[in-house]
């Protein structure tokens, strides 16, 4: 093999691994409130659905679980765990208010009746 065939070899090789641009995913990246919001919201719900907190997580949080199963399965991006760990606090956030604010035993029932 010669040297300009390694050369152009490498180049090829290169190029394709960095064909979708550098992955960046930081903490605090601009699409980590939407994803803690939709998993709060969804927390909330399922909070009124379940009366165990477990389960209510659970529930809430599966969305976003399929959503990065998806991401991880597209050209051009990766299953985020930072992006899951704000799902999660998200609906531990939504379940745990859901059940002080709406549940029987909640804050709302209590100054209502």
């Amino acid at each position: 093999m010669t040297l300009r065939t390694a050369s152009l070899l490498l180049a090829l090789l290169s190029s394709t691994a960095h064909a979708c641009g550098p992955y960046e995913d930081d903490w605090a990246g601009r699409d980590k409130a939407a994803h803690f919001g939709v998993s709060a919201a969804l927390g909330v719900a399922t909070s009124q659905i379940s009366s165990d907190p477990w389960t209510a997580f659970a529930l809430a949080l599966a969305p976003g679980v399929a959503k990065e199963v998806y991401d991880s399965q597209r050209a051009c991006n990766r299953f985020s765990w930072k992006d899951l760990s704000w799902d999660a606090a998200g609906a531990l956030v939504g379940v745990k208010t859901g059940h002080w604010l709406l549940s029987p035993g909640g804050v709302a029932y209590r100054r209502s009746f």
